[in-house]
């Protein structure tokens, strides 16, 4: 701008102090240039011929097929780090290990520092690789203490449960680890206390015991260690033929209100394992067989516990407690899979 007449005039490109055109001299002009070659009409052809029918119909099948794939599940085998050696846990752990095999006088603080070391995926390894530690730990589980530690004393079969449970979750070598001890989880020998029947399995001497239990947070604690086990295929295929879905039931049936968070977990476990596939569910191992409704058939002592009648008693309780969003979930997902499965009966009948 002229600063005498005001008027705004075009400035010569003369290089100022700081500028960049000496900088920019000697390049030739032709590099600075980006040369876009737009198709004419051959191009125009090409771009938009159309994709032959066979071409598309492939297409679209194979991203069908993408989309269907679901990420393989976390493996959490080969990528377990262990902790340093001169970490204070380990040396806690190892203590802990010992105390608790042997009924050491601090058995208790033993118990305790399980439970806190029980989350983290090594120490979850480690804590069902040990076989004399895992089988005291059911056995406190199963209510079956010793003399010296009863198991309801300081809720420690509570406490054994929270371990169990938190020590396979998300930690499928944890799992497959259980599963190598076999009889010492699912058949242990355990103390004095309640002495557990020889040749009994765990689902068996829960289920005989449930008249014993008295405090809802502990049996939920039970209920979520049952469901983690369940995880395992082949722990799930054990203890499918030990009836567990008729002991998940019969804790479902207590009655109370305040067993109404105990009842929630239990739907979470069978949730978890057989009806939501998103969390890892293999769908169509349970329910099996058509659905009773009636109070004539579900009603009975017989046959009240009896996979048929899941939905009857859980439209029981909604009855009771409308509204219930966990137990309208879990209605709505069991009705899904035995659609599923009631549907080919049908056309078979048919």
């Amino acid at each position: 701008m002229d600063i005498y007449s005001g008027l705004k005039e075009a400035r010569l490109n003369i290089p100022m102090e700081g500028g960049t055109s000496a900088e920019l001299e000697g390049i030739p002009v032709e590099q600075a240039v980006a040369v876009v070659d737009i198709p004419g009409e051959e191009g125009e052809e090409e771009a938009t011929k159309a994709t032959p029918p066979e071409e598309e119909e492939a297409i679209q099948k194979a991203l069908r097929d993408y989309k269907s794939k679901r990420p393989p599940p976390y493996e959490a085998a080969g990528k377990i780090q262990a902790p340093h050696p001169s970490g204070s846990n380990v040396g806690t752990f190892e203590e802990a290990k010992l105390a608790v095999s042997m009924e050491a006088r601090t058995f208790d603080a033993a118990v305790d520092d399980l439970v806190e070391l029980s989350h983290d995926i090594y120490y979850g390894v480690e804590i069902t690789k040990s076989g004399p530690m895992l089988e005291k730990l059911i056995c406190l589980l199963l209510g079956s203490g010793s003399e010296k530690f009863p198991a309801k004393e300081n809720k420690r079969d509570k406490k054994a449960a929270a371990i169990l449970a938190a020590a396979v979750q998300n930690n499928p070598t944890a799992l497959a680890e259980i599963g190598k001890l076999g009889n010492i989880v699912f058949s242990p020998t355990c103390g004095n206390e309640l002495p557990v029947p020889k040749g009994n399995n765990i689902i068996d001497i829960l289920k005989s015991r449930l008249g014993r239990e008295t405090d809802p947070a502990t049996l939920k604690s039970k209920v979520a260690a049952i469901g983690g086990l369940m995880r395992d295929q082949t722990i799930q295929e054990y203890l499918l033929k030990s009836k567990v879905m008729e002991l998940l039931l019969a804790i479902f049936l207590i009655k109370g209100e305040q067993w109404d968070s105990t009842r929630a977990r239990v739907a979470q476990a069978v949730t978890d394992n057989f009806l939501d596939e998103d969390v890892g569910a293999t769908l169509g191992i349970w329910p099996q067989g058509q659905s009773q409704q009636g109070e004539y058939y579900c009603g009975k002592t017989g046959q009240m516990l009896d996979d048929a009648c899941w939905a009857h008693h859980v439209v029981n309780f909604l009855n009771g407690a409308p509204g219930t969003v966990w137990a309208e979930e879990f209605l709505r997902a069991l009705n899904v899979q035995r659609k599923k499965i009631e549907e080919p009966v049908k056309h078979k009948e048919l």
